[in-house]
């Protein structure tokens, strides 16, 4: 069944929207953090060793961030040359969250004979960071050659780690050596390396923290929410439109309610056997074994019409069993529709149904079942906008006055067996019938 969109133009305002949301969000400008324009942290602080040579590490130039460091002996096993900004204000566990930033942009010139120029960042946790040691702070690094800097490098913060010393030195468990930004406190660019009788210079153009203001991320799932709502609200419009097209299948179902109307006193009283098929609404197995003991009680003999649905395993197979339940349902109604109300009818087990009359007329009872296997074929089962066919076969049997019901269950089995031999949509009786004139 095809469906057809109520209002198009709420399609195109959708992809205008996305288009919109998914453009924004890469041409938005970047959020920014220049650390080194004033006001936007404390700083920045030279890094000196904890000895007696403070003139070791000097100012060149405060206003260009120029600074020299010259350590004449060693003062201890660090000797300290950088400097560092500091992200807290009155209460150092308090830094900034420098989560919704990915990269900074680093304009440095470094001269002297080290290896590496450290950039570092501290992150107070105050799962093991205490105030009045600096150091515990979450310390994370990344080493850069001078060759490196030597024009304007982007960093990526997840290349920052923590360093196996920092690791070490603090002993703590494996999850609190995961790098976090979540509470930076400092950020510091040194070298992590100096010997006394060196001469080293550093000069700090520009740090710059980027990031998004708005999270790729939560923008997309937006999208994707925003676009399953619509996808439901068509589904729902679109199941609109079968129901209403399924009015004709109203009326069977009406027949099956009313005829369930009439039995609901036999139900309350048979409740306690559990005699109703939960699926179908008609009896179950045992429920019709009490209503053939019924009959058999009565003497005056019973008809017996078997059905079995044609092909219901590949029905299955290929629309499911959902679909296969669905059929089950439409059938019993289509059955139930056409019965006389001195019938007794029900699923007998499977897609098998049992159809007992009271009386002797077997003619009358292959008639109906000729009328329900007519009924059954031009019924229109629709199932998830599939239509599908459906047809049954049907064996009749007879039991006669103080004749044994189990023997003519299984004469009208036999029956409904050749039926199915015999290319299946069609009407047998019981062999036996043609020979016993009292049956006719």
């Amino acid at each position: 069944m095809r469906y057809e969109l109520s209002n198009p133009n709420l399609l195109i305002a959708g992809i205008v929207l996305t288009l919109v949301a998914v453009a924004g969000v890469e041409l938005l400008p970047a959020r920014t953090l220049e650390l080194t324009v004033p006001g936007v942290a404390s700083g920045p602080y030279l890094n000196t060793s904890d000895g007696n040579q403070a003139t070791a590490v000097q100012w060149v130039n405060v206003k260009d961030i120029h600074l020299r460091c010259h350590y004449t002996s060693a003062a201890g096993n660090y000797l300290g040359c950088g400097l560092t900004y500091v992200l807290t204000g009155a209460d150092v566990s308090r830094g900034r969250d420098l989560s919704r930033f990915d990269s900074v942009e680093l304009d440095l010139a470094y001269k002297g004979p080290s290896a590496f120029v450290r950039v570092a960042l501290r992150n107070f946790d105050p799962r093991f960071s205490k105030a009045e040691d600096h150091n515990s702070s979450r310390f994370h690094s990344i080493n850069l050659r001078p060759r490196d800097i030597q024009q304007p490098v982007t960093l990526d913060l997840n290349e920052l780690t923590v360093p196996e010393w920092w690791v070490t030195q603090y002993n703590l468990a494996r999850e609190f050596n995961r790098p976090s930004l979540e509470n930076a406190t400092a950020v510091s660019i040194d070298l992590p390396v100096v010997h006394a009788g060196e001469e080293h210079e550093i000069q700090l153009r520009r740090i710059t923290l980027k990031g998004h203001w708005v999270s790729r991320d939560q923008v997309y799932f937006g999208v994707l929410c925003a676009w399953m709502l619509g996808a439901v609200l068509m589904v729902l419009n679109g199941w609109t439109q079968l129901r209403r097209s399924h009015l004709r299948q109203q009326r069977e179902i009406d027949a099956l309610t009313a005829r369930t109307r009439q039995l609901r006193v036999e139900q309350e009283k048979l409740r306690r056997l559990a005699t109703i098929d939960e699926l179908t609404g008609v009896l179950n197995r045992r429920g019709l074994e009490q209503a053939l003991e019924d009959f058999e009680d009565s003497a005056r003999g019973m008809t017996l019409v078997m059905l079995d649905i044609d092909h219901f395993k590949h029905i299955n197979d290929r629309h499911g069993h959902d679909c296969g339940d669905e059929v089950l349902r439409r059938v019993a109604a289509v059955v139930a529709a056409n019965l006389r109300s001195t019938d007794v009818f029900g699923r007998w087990g499977g897609e098998e149904f049992l159809i007992a009359g009271q009386g002797t007329r077997i003619r009358e009872a292959t008639r109906l079942a000729e009328k329900l296997c007519d009924r059954i074929e031009q019924s229109e089962i629709t199932v998830g906008g599939h239509r599908i066919s459906v047809t049954a076969s049907f064996g009749v049997a007879l039991a006669p006055p103080a004749g044994s019901t189990a023997d003519a269950l299984k004469r009208a089995d036999a029956a409904l067996y050749r039926a199915k031999e015999s290319g299946r949509n069609r009407v047998e009786m019981d062999k036996t019938l043609e020979s016993t004139p009292t049956t006719i």
